[in-house]
Parts: C-alpha cells; structure tokens; sequence
C-alpha cells in the first residue's frame, strides 16, 4: 500500500475571521483525496460555540495544543517536539503560525514550508522583528511565501523587497441556507419599502464601518426608499463599537446583531452585500456574496479590485470616502438589470472561487515545488558522480 502524502496546515486558532474559515474549509477539500493524510493544527484552544472548530470534517485530523493568551515557550517546545515525530511532507501556515515552527525550520530537511500572507503585507507581520525573521526564511527559499491576490503580491513584494512569492487564490465552499432563512425573511424583507444591506466583518478599524454607516445615513436623508444595514460581526475593538454606536445614535435602519453562524441566510435575503474596508487581501465574506448571488458593493482597496468587475458582477466605489460609496450605494440599488449581476457573480464565483478550485491549485503548488526538489537532488548527486 502506498503510503499517504502528510500534508499540514498550521493556525494560530480557528476564531471566526475570513482566513481561519478557509483553512477549515482548505483541510475538509484535501481530505476529500484519500491520497493525502490531511492535518489541520492549532495552536490555541478553540471552544465548539465560538471557532470553527465543529465544521472541521471528519476526515481531517484535528490537534491543538490549547495555548491560552501570550507566547508559551512550552508550547513552542511540544509543538517541535510533535512535529519531529510526525514529520510531514508538507507544512503550510498562517497568521502567526509561522514563529512556532522556529526551531522545526532549523533541525528539519525534508518538510516542505509554505506561509500564506491572508492580508496586506505590512499588516498581516508590522514587528521588525518578527518581518526580520521571516524574510530570512523567504528569502533561502526554505519558506515559499504564498500570496492571495495580484495586490497581496504586490504589497509582498514591495515590503519584503523580495519577488519569489506563489500566487494562489482563497476559495469557499457552496453554502447552504438554514431553515432560519424564513423567520428571517419575514423579519426584514417586510414589503418594497427598505432595501436590506448586510456587512459581514468584526467590528475592527480596517473593516471602517463608520463610513459605511455614514453613507447609509446620508442615503436615507436624501431617498424615498430606505437602506436597512445589518452589521454582522464581533467586537474586536471595543472602544471603535463605542464611537460607532454613538455615529448610529439609535437610528432603527442600522443593527449590530453580532456573530452569526448562518451568515448564508442573511446574504440570501439581502439586496446588497457592504464592505467599506481600508485595505483588504482577499475577503471570504465577499467569496460567499457571490456565491449566493448578492451583489457586492465595495471600496476598491486590496483584492477586491480583482474580484469585482464594476456594474457586472458588482459595484466600486470611486475611493473610501462617505459621498462615492453613498453614490454607488444609489448606483447599485438602482441599476436596472440586478438579475443579471446575481448572476454574473454565482457564475464568477463557481469558474474562480470554489474551494475545489483553490485545493487543486494549492496541490499542483505542492507536487511542482517536490518534483523541483527531487530534481534538484539528483542533478546534485549527478554532479557528484562525475566529479
């Protein structure tokens, strides 16, 4: 019997953000190819109610080594020690999985790294120290940095002042409705008088709700029918949720309901899917408006730009201010054919954002990189032969 090809991917945990949810849904693709021995590590502990951790398929093999707050030389000790003994093939990270495997980096010869950057460059890894560290494993090529998007490359590059990153595009499954989409549909979907807007994003400054929410106040100023927005997300910064509920100032068209596990449902029923990020390298929320047919209005910052063709399978605002994305809020709920654009998108979404589509890609990343590496060893051992 052929033995299987150990594939891992390390996280720091599986918290509910849009990078956490594709390595989960990464690991449950891979493991569909009985091939591959597909591992999923975190590093934190990570509760059923509030990580991802209860959408990990069965096939895929869960650890944790349950590290609470700050950096534990312990478990930096019990994961090198566990990675000795199981030795992958192949050890790919994220977030800040990458400094746990510093002592695994420097005693291991046959694993291959790979590091996907999930954000802009500069945000994603901002300490000096810790940028230092990993550029010098980039730039050996004992990490293969892998890059999101055609600006996530960019920002790469530009910051690192390095250009031997892979680009490989983030994926999402087909979502599948609740039976709370009803219940939910009666609840906001009340007659033609509102359009239902929904943002999905944690309640954090580069997500920039504030202008999201002021262009939604100063479109239900000046237009007949009204924006109903539901905010979908966790507090991350608590003293940003303060200064919001202050610009909302009780107005009953904008609702922070919090997190949710069935955000499919409300994508379902919406007219608009809003995000009015800063900077951005991929999101998964926008991977899953489309998917469903919500039309996406968006700032076109990070990835976004390449995900959104404007007025065919969603809009972009001019720039990130309160007067353009009102503008295209009127652009996008009033365009004539929205049939066409919740369509344009479900199709966009299945021929370059499945996750069947991003595995396949991550896999063919994988066998070249081992292919080059064999080739390589023999072209050295030929050397040798003849010397």
């Amino acid at each position: 019997m052929m033995k299987k090809v150990k594939i891992m991917h390390l996280i720091g945990d599986l918290s509910k953000g849009g990078a956490e949810r594709f390595v989960v849904d990464l690991c449950n693709e891979l493991a569909k190819d009985d091939q591959y021995e597909v591992f999923l590590v975190s590093i934190c502990s990570n509760s059923v109610e509030e990580t991802f951790v209860k959408d990990i398929d069965t096939n895929v093999r869960y650890v944790s080594f349950n590290k609470g707050r700050g950096f534990s030389l312990n478990t930096f000790w019990a994961l090198t020690k566990w990675l000795r003994k199981e030795e992958p093939n192949v050890l790919h990270s994220h977030l800040n999985g990458f400094e746990y495997l510093g002592l695994y980096l420097l005693v291991n010869k046959r694993t291959l790294f790979f590091h996907t950057i999930h954000n802009v460059a500069v945000a994603e890894c901002p300490n000096f120290l810790i940028k230092t560290f990993r550029r010098v494993w980039y730039r050996i090529n004992k990490v293969k940095p892998v890059t999101i998007s055609f600006d996530g490359r960019k920002t790469y590059r530009d910051y690192y002042q390095l250009d031997n990153d892979i680009l490989i595009e983030n994926g999402r499954q087909d979502l599948v409705a609740t039976n709370e989409i009803d219940s939910l549909s009666e609840k906001y979907k009340e007659g033609d008088d509102t359009f239902v807007l929904i943002h999905v994003g944690r309640i954090a400054s580069e997500k920039n709700q504030d202008l999201l929410i002021r262009a939604v106040k100063q479109f239900n100023l000046t237009e007949e029918k009204k924006c109903k927005l539901i905010i979908i997300g966790e507090v991350k910064e608590k003293r940003l949720y303060q200064h919001l509920l202050a610009v909302v100032n009780n107005d009953p068209y904008i609702e922070f309901i919090g997190g949710r596990h069935n955000v499919v449902d409300y994508l379902s029923i919406a007219d608009a899917f809003c995000l009015s990020s800063i900077f951005e390298g991929m999101p998964i929320s926008l991977i899953e408006a489309l998917s469903v047919g919500c039309i996406p209005i968006c700032t076109p910052v990070g990835g976004i730009s390449q995900m959104i063709k404007h007025g065919k399978t969603g809009f972009l605002s001019r720039d990130v201010s309160v007067d353009s994305y009102c503008d295209v809020l009127k652009e996008a709920l009033y365009h004539p054919d929205k049939k066409m654009i919740k369509l344009n998108g479900r199709l966009f979404f299945k021929l370059n954002y499945h996750i069947q589509a991003s595995a396949n890609a991550h896999l063919k990343t994988y066998s070249s990189v081992i292919l080059s590496d064999k080739s390589n060893m023999m072209n050295g051992y030929q050397m040798i032969t003849k010397i």
